[in-house]
């Protein structure tokens, strides 16, 4: 009798869970594949927490370096959650990262248990399988993450920081933070691929689709702005102009809705409105900080170290786009929430980590451009028009030595000199003494200086005399630069 009771039991829970499933829409399954998003947008958040913190110790160390008599001003780990991605107390995220990992593994071994009861449906196991591996790998990446917080302190801690080797065991530790930081980005890209490769394979009546102009508009803004960010990420910008004018046009195709119009209770109501108006707003800023980086604006002191891509991809334009720079993203996915549109919510776009040298362990005395393949001479830098010298600059390698001075009467003309993309000097008053500097050119693309006027002195336009040697002969070039355009010089290696 308790076998039968048992049996009879088993079946009714068998039945009847088949039976909620197969009464499931394609809709909840949405819900389950936006579980990975808030899975990957909350660690994104947690990895811009550790992101600061260990910014600021490669910063501390380095002074410690330079300067032996620096205290190391180190974090305090205590401070912290033991787990930036655990967050017992709420410190940093309504529901942590690790929550919503628990959850997703909730909802694979519902899946498995689905697709095994329904073999029609086995096609899309391997697409499952392939999230939940992705999902696991990004978790163990953010717990290394975590884990190298502690490992630095203890290196601190427990090393002769006097001693050349020891630090370099330190930078080392830094380094592997720059790996996880990467691995996380492709990581997410593949879960962020398979998640849209299964969406696309669900179907939904026009009912559930509503405000398809709407939707349309916001992910056009959406794109557009991730372009730009992928761009700076992969130091690809060749054709960061044209990235712009589609941004701009998604922009305008926005602002041409107004969700008055719309017969919707939804639309009218205050949050919404709320959320469109950041929204523009938001894409409105990051166009501008686009443009910046566009035109070559001065990256800000102290970010002068990096380079310009980190500096508008990690500050000045993802905060546009990410929820903790109250960006974009946020803004969008509150949307689809709200309207409970079965549509995939926005993934954030996780920072990258660079470890920035001091000057005692510098192993390099030329200047690099950051920019690693420059296809075409720049056009507007800061708002001014770029004329194209009429000579070049012809060398005999690829690391050349150059002096800038003033040539003739000195009038006190303040210039800055930018190099493939990089502000080298900036705001340097012209004299007869020679400001001398080695350049690294790149062996791919094209390699330029260009002469930017600050201040014309007494007598314009601004003018600087370049010297340097080709094939054992001095060789000199002369550069002009006024407040409406800015003059550039391109460099060729012909040995």
């Amino acid at each position: 009798m308790p076998f039968i009771k048992f049996f009879f039991t088993c079946s009714f829970i068998f039945v009847f869970i088949s039976s909620v499933y197969n009464q499931s829409t394609d809709a909840d399954k949405v819900k389950v594949l936006n579980n990975y998003v808030n899975f990957s947008n909350e660690s994104t958040h947690g990895l811009l927490i550790v992101h600061r913190l260990l910014e600021n110790f490669n910063k501390n160390i380095n002074k410690f370096v330079d300067l032996p008599d620096q205290q190391i001003n180190f974090y305090s780990n205590k401070d912290l959650p033991q787990d930036i991605f655990e967050d017992p107390e709420n410190w940093f995220y309504d529901i942590s990262p690790n929550e919503w990992y628990a959850n997703i593994n909730i909802d694979v071994a519902f899946l498995k248990w689905y697709l095994h009861i329904q073999p029609r449906r086995l096609q899309k196991k391997t697409i499952e399988t392939k999230l939940k591996n992705s999902a696991a790998e990004m978790k163990s990446t953010i717990s290394a993450v975590n884990k190298i917080r502690f490992e630095l302190e203890d290196q601190i801690k427990t090393l002769d920081l006097t001693k050349r080797e020891n630090l370099s065991l330190v930078y080392d530790k830094l380094e592997e933070g720059v790996k996880l930081y990467k691995n996380f980005y492709v990581k997410q890209h593949i879960l962020e691929g398979d998640i849209i490769t299964y969406y696309k394979t669900l179907k939904f009546t026009p009912e559930e689709m509503q405000f398809p102009a709407v939707l349309s508009a916001i992910d056009g803004v959406y794109k557009t702005s991730r372009n730009a960010l992928e761009g700076l990420y992969n130091k690809e910008d060749d054709n960061f102009s044209d990235i712009i004018k589609a941004q701009e046009a998604a922009l305008a195709k926005f602002e041409a809705i107004n969700l008055s119009d719309y017969n919707s209770t939804h639309l009218i109501n205050s949050r919404v409105q709320i959320n469109w108006l950041n929204i523009k707003r938001k894409s409105s800023e990051s166009l501008k900080a686009q443009k910046a980086f566009s035109e070559s604006e001065n990256v800000p002191e102290e970010y002068k170290l990096y380079d310009k891509y980190y500096y508008y991809y990690n500050i000045s334009v993802i905060n546009k786009f990410n929820r903790y720079g109250n960006g974009m993203v946020f803004e969008m996915n509150r949307m689809i929430d709200y309207l409970g549109i079965p549509v995939l919510r926005y993934f954030e776009m996780p920072h990258y980590f660079k470890v920035i040298y001091p000057k005692l362990l510098e192993k390099t005395d030329f200047l690099a451009a950051s920019d690693p393949v420059v296809k075409a001479l720049p056009k507007v830098v800061k708002g001014r028009n770029v004329v194209t010298a009429t000579r070049t600059i012809k060398v005999d390698s690829f690391l050349v030595d150059l002096k800038m001075y003033d040539h003739k009467i000195v009038h006190k003309d303040v210039v800055s000199l930018n190099f493939n993309g990089d502000w080298i000097v900036e705001k340097f008053e012209i004299s007869e003494k020679p400001f001398s500097f080695t350049l690294k050119l790149n062996q791919e693309g094209k390699n330029f200086l260009l002469l930017h006027a600050d201040d014309m002195g007494r007598q314009p336009p601004a003018t600087i005399a370049l010297s340097y040697k080709y094939r054992g002969k001095k060789e000199l070039i002369i550069l002009n630069s006024d407040t409406l355009k800015s003059e550039v010089i391109e460099i060729i290696v012909q040995k």
